[in-house]
């Protein structure tokens, strides 16, 4: 009974989804400019002072008059680095994105819109590396420009983007911009949640009791 309850105190713990939380932002719309992202994969690089694992993203496109040209296909890519430019491809997916309208005029006509989606498994990063998040906002083998910007975001201390045309990921090159997105996930390995704490300890508290209904009486 007490190894039993151990068990499923266990379970709940490992069984308990983690929430997600913004862990890293790299600023939002500043309305100024955007790189085209369906005739290239764009790039943004990120890191982490502590191991952090990612499990979605949000960027900010516009289209010159809104995002109706957009044809509805989305795929994020999570590079490592190679020199100061998007590397080997750590993971990869198509994705429908939830789509709302940030409400934030952009430079060259509508507003800019929040792109939200999540991975297709959550990413472990370790500490002081560079990555970077690349995004196509079209259909898979569409690279015909359909004027949908990654919407930049005011300079920071980060790198510039980078831009590869027609998705090869040969021909990397400085497109000058810092582009508005956040990744969400969690950082500094597990940690229960409190509700989790509270299922624990009442696990815990099983144990006990079992052990003391067991503890044979003292003469």
């Amino acid at each position: 009974m007490v190894m039993r309850n151990f068990a499923l105190a266990a379970l709940l713990v490992a069984s308990t989804p983690l929430s997600a939380a913004i862990v890293y932002d790299n600023g939002g719309p500043n309305a100024t400019s955007g790189n085209e992202t369906v005739a290239w994969v764009q790039a943004d690089d990120f890191s982490f002072a502590a191991a952090t694992t990612i499990s979605g993203a949000g960027v900010y496109l516009a289209g010159f008059s809104g995002i109706g040209a957009w044809d509805g296909g989305f795929q994020y890519y999570i590079f490592g680095d190679a020199g100061g430019a998007p590397g080997g491809v750590i993971q990869t997916g198509s994705v429908a994105p939830a789509v709302s309208d940030s409400g934030i005029a952009w430079c060259c006509g509508g507003n800019a819109y929040l792109f939200t989606f999540d991975f297709a498994a959550p990413v472990d990063l370790v500490a002081g590396a560079t990555y970077w998040l690349g995004i196509h906002a079209g259909a898979p083998g569409n690279f015909r420009r359909q004027d949908i910007y990654w919407v930049t975001t005011a300079d920071n201390a980060t790198l510039r983007g980078r831009e590869s045309s027609r998705g090869t990921f040969n021909n990397w090159v400085n497109n000058g911009q810092e582009h508005a997105f956040y990744l969400v996930g969690r950082g500094g390995g597990v940690i229960p949640e409190p509700a989790t704490w509270a299922m624990l300890i009442a696990g815990f508290g099983l144990v006990g009791a079992a052990a003391r209904r067991r503890r044979p009486a003292i003469a």
